[in-house]
């Protein structure tokens, strides 16, 4: 019943998905679904607290936009962290997308709030390691790929 000569039926080939997976991939997946929990937690929080809790860093109310594009990131970072994951090439191009719509709504966030961003210098400073921990992960992602790890 062996597909291979010399397999036994009782031996599994190892294939990417029984392969052992590199421990960033675990650290990367299990930052996301906290991120994703801690988010829905604030969230909630914030829909069911008092008024003042649903404004921005200048004092501006949250609109649809700024929740729809949160749940927007929050879920293709999941996505992302979960192709990785599974050792999945679609999982480079995901972080990739993340880091270019992160840039892009940052970079409009500070045109339109203007600099320094409402906070102050740690807000700026967070910015700066948020999108540093962002780049680091796509080329994470993109090493693992060139090393042939994700299919």
């Amino acid at each position: 019943m062996s597909g291979t000569p010399g397999q036994s039926s009782f031996e599994v080939a190892t294939t990417p998905t029984t392969a052992k997976r590199p421990l960033l991939v675990w650290v990367i997946l299990t930052f996301y679904l906290f991120s994703a929990a801690a988010w829905f937690v604030q969230s909630g929080t914030k829909l069911i607290g008092p008024p003042s809790g649903r404004l921005d860093a200048q004092g501006s109310a949250y609109t649809a936009f700024d929740y729809f594009e949160s749940v927007g990131f929050i879920g293709l970072k999941l996505y992302a962290a979960i192709m990785l994951f599974r050792l999945r090439r679609i999982a480079v191009k995901l972080f990739l997308a993340t880091l270019l719509l992160n840039l892009l709504a940052t970079g409009h966030d500070l045109v339109s709030k203007g600099l320094p961003p409402p906070g102050g210098p740690v807000i700026l400073l967070s910015l700066i390691i948020g999108l540093g921990i962002l780049v680091l992960i796509c080329l994470y992602a993109w090493r693992l790929e060139r090393q042939r790890v994700l299919t």
